[in-house]
């Protein structure tokens, strides 16, 4: 048998992981440039707190993975 679907497919976990992780960054740097701007709007430390947790989750995955941990 040929491992190679299985690992087109792990590719494509880990391009999903880190895609959703510049996206996610993005999102946090658009709220705080709202929070910055704007007078009226104040960041919520609680969102921003949880948006850079799964930030850090989903590139900690990654650098497990890298590492030859038992990442997916």
């Amino acid at each position: 048998m040929s491992d190679e679907p299985r690992h087109s497919r792990k590719g494509d976990y880990r391009a999903a992981r880190i895609g959703a992780s510049f996206a996610l960054v993005f999102v946090v740097v658009a709220i705080l440039l709202v929070d910055a701007f704007d007078v009226n709007y104040e960041a919520n430390p609680v969102v921003l707190a949880a948006l850079c947790g799964t930030i850090l989750t989903l590139l900690g995955i990654e650098v497990r993975s890298i590492s030859g941990g038992n990442g997916s």
